[in-house]
């Protein structure tokens, strides 16, 4: 009887130990499991971010683009141009992105500024950057929003090639345009763009309606 139940001791044991490994082994496969999950839909989440905010900036491209092909003369864009929308321009001093950073904007033209004279060599017709408009993708689309979208910057520059001697003028209907969308996931994305303006006359008789119209001359995501 005492070698029975010393047996029955050890195997209720053996047992014992074995259903802790299991469960140890299976907390250890359900924590990898979820953090694998919280892995993958964090990089998703970051994704669907990113793109979110490319598109944005591409849209402030697209949306300057349109408003300087309502002007008759690019001529004093670069010195002084501005967008006078007020859902492209909602004149925020320190606007907030939507993670709920305060965004400088002299200090994120300054920082323009200083990555563009890397980049072209020092010259009297070297781009000086302004900026044109900025607003959140909502207001861009809709007049409003909650806070919830990317926050778009709209820097102009001229051309360096017109050769003029002034980069706050413009002397041959080339501008460079660029667009950066902040405060998703504390992402940014930014767009480049070089446009040229085009002058077309409606009709094909005598004394038709002058009209301006503009083309992309490059396309660059900015890393």
């Amino acid at each position: 009887m005492l070698c029975t139940a010393e047996r029955a001791g050890s195997e209720l044991g053996t047992v014992l130990v074995s259903a802790l490994m299991v469960t140890a082994l299976l907390g250890t496969l359900g924590a990898a499991l979820a953090f694998v999950v919280t892995t993958e839909s964090a990089i998703a989440a970051n994704h669907r971010a990113g793109q979110q905010g490319l598109y944005a900036a591409d849209a402030g491209i697209e949306r300057a683009i349109g408003e300087l092909r309502s002007l008759t003369t690019w001529r004093t864009v670069p010195g002084a141009g501005e967008s006078t929308a007020i859902d492209f321009n909602d004149g925020a001093i320190a606007p907030r992105a939507a993670d709920g950073t305060v965004l400088d904007l002299v200090r994120l033209t300054s920082r323009r500024q200083n990555d563009s004279n890397t980049f072209y060599p020092a010259a009297p017709d070297r781009p000086l950057w302004r900026v044109f408009a900025h607003a959140s993708l909502d207001r861009m689309i809709s007049g409003g929003g909650n806070g919830s979208s990317p926050y778009v910057v709209v820097w102009i520059a001229d051309d360096p090639d017109d050769l003029d001697g002034d980069p706050s003028l413009d002397s041959n209907d080339v501008m460079i345009v660029r667009s950066e969308a902040f405060g998703i996931r504390g992402g940014r994305r930014a767009v480049e763009a070089t446009i040229l303006r085009e002058t077309a006359l409606d009709g094909a008789a005598a004394g038709g309606v002058s009209r301006s119209d503009v083309s992309v001359i490059a396309w660059r995501e900015v890393r």
